[in-house]
């Protein structure tokens, strides 16, 4: 994942998911892998648990314990 000058990880993946989220590359309803998005970004995932939390609040994913993150709208 390309990260630019001045911006963090975090940021980097919150954008793209959030692009991703809002294209309809990823539908609702559909889960979001954390181990699956940190390999094929190129990142651990703690920034992406961060971006996606910051999604939630945005409510356009919803995390389930023990079961991960799922996207609620596009």
């Amino acid at each position: 994942m390309l990260v630019k000058k001045g911006e963090s990880i975090e940021k980097s993946v919150y954008k793209f998911l959030r692009k991703a989220v809002y294209s309809g590359y990823f539908q609702p309803g559909e889960r979001l892998v954390e181990a699956s998005l940190a390999e094929r970004l190129n990142v651990s995932r703690t920034p992406l648990r961060e971006a996606i939390k910051r999604l939630e609040t945005e409510g356009l994913v919803e995390t389930i314990p023990n079961k991960g993150a799922a996207v609620l709208k596009s």
